[in-house]
């Protein structure tokens, strides 16, 4: 193919080089345009052609140094060489440089509003979120119909602890585009944040329209209804959540918390069961379970699954509280004052200063223990 190299002059090879290209046919074009470079290094646009085929078949770094090359000999476009260079750092995932050129760019050209919202990306993807909304609104100047940059303004805002505004970016963008109807997860994210949890489920309502199988709306349908004190409606929703759900540990526990509020201790012990048996090395949920066991006056178990809590997480200073009550209940009390003193110690409470506490769950801790300490007294143990 390459037969009679020596005579193709640069201005063929580039027309060769960028038809290949147009074609996708990158290994060729590629070829043609280090040809350019071996006939003259400095032939106007083959560094800018380089970079973009290097970028295609994804070897960023030669990519990053044509376009380096490039802005050193071309003073035309110098704006989109630096453009596509933060391109290329981002697809690295180094995005202060890739903010640092797209900055470049945005200075050089600040009519391109597109490279506002890369390099607003590129800042809310590190947390720079006043950074990003300054970007986008400057994009916004430009570009008032574009669905995907009301959607970014609204995520910006959302991070911002702003979700009313989110909302009225959000919205706009559903209005803009019918393919953006999946905005009202995020719409129902905001008016969860604003406790407005009846607006909430309305907008995952409308997701759950068309989309039947997504559990996660369910769960978090399930989780405005218990906000709203709807126990037994959230644990309903839970229940579809947890079919198709990615994490039915979570889902289980919540469900167990559902039973447990409502009193219906059994069956909370069962939903923490089925958490425990996905996740045996999960602290907390031996805690839970164990606190159901207590409600149903089964002390011994409920003894056991505290020091399974406490076995795997020793400043588990609710389960030793828990487990002095049990121990208390049983009458052991040398037991109780040991996880009452220990309690006290992971609270950070010390005994001399016992009469100025004022916090009711540390004077009740203080109280059970008195009282173990009266009773062990008055048996004369």
């Amino acid at each position: 193919m390459f037969q009679n190299l020596f005579r193709k002059s640069p201005q063929t090879l580039i027309q060769l080089g960028n038809s290949a290209f147009e074609n996708e046919e990158f290994n060729d074009a590629l070829q043609y345009y280090l040809d350019i470079v071996n006939l003259d290094a400095n032939f106007e646009g083959v560094y800018k052609r380089l970079g973009d085929t290097y970028f295609q078949l994804q070897e960023i770094d030669k990519s990053i140094k044509s376009y380096t090359t490039a802005i050193r000999l071309e003073s035309q476009n110098s704006y989109e060489l630096y453009s596509k260079r933060g391109d290329c750092y981002q697809a690295k995932k180094e995005s202060i440089n890739a903010i640092a050129d797209y900055d470049k760019a945005i200075q050089l050209h600040n009519y391109d509003w597109t490279i506002s919202i890369k390099k607003g990306r590129c800042e809310f993807e590190i947390g720079y979120f006043e950074d990003a909304l300054q970007d986008y609104l400057r994009a916004l100047e430009f570009n008032k119909d574009d669905p995907d940059l009301f959607e970014d303004i609204g995520d910006v805002y959302f991070k911002l602890n702003e979700p009313e505004l989110a909302v009225t970016h959000f919205q706009e963008a559903v209005n803009l585009s019918s393919t953006h109807l999946y905005l009202h997860d995020k719409i129902g994210d905001c008016y969860k944040e604003m406790k407005k949890f009846e607006q909430a489920i309305s907008e995952y309502n409308i997701i759950l329209q068309t989309q039947k199988s997504e559990s996660y709306l369910y769960e978090k349908i399930g989780d405005c209804h218990q906000s709203l004190g709807n126990i037994k409606e959230s644990i309903g929703f839970y229940k579809f959540a947890v079919q198709n759900s990615k994490d039915k540990i979570l889902i289980y526990d919540k469900i167990g918390t559902g039973y447990y509020k409502m009193g219906d201790f059994r069956k909370s012990v069962e939903e923490f069961l089925k958490s425990i048996k996905l996740s045996p090395d999960t602290f907390y949920l031996y805690s839970k379970l164990g606190r159901a066991y207590k409600k149903l006056g089964d002390f011994e178990q409920a003894i056991s699954n505290f020091s399974k809590a406490i076995e795997l997480n020793s400043s588990d200073s609710y389960s030793y509280n828990k487990r002095a009550e049990s121990h208390h209940s049983l009458n052991r009390f040398d037991k109780a004052i040991v996880d009452y003193e220990v309690t006290l110690k992971l609270l950070g409470i010390e005994f001399h200063k016992l009469l100025e506490l004022t916090d009711e769950r540390d004077i009740i801790i203080i109280h059970n223990m008195q009282d173990c300490i009266d009773l062990k007294s008055f048996r004369g143990e």
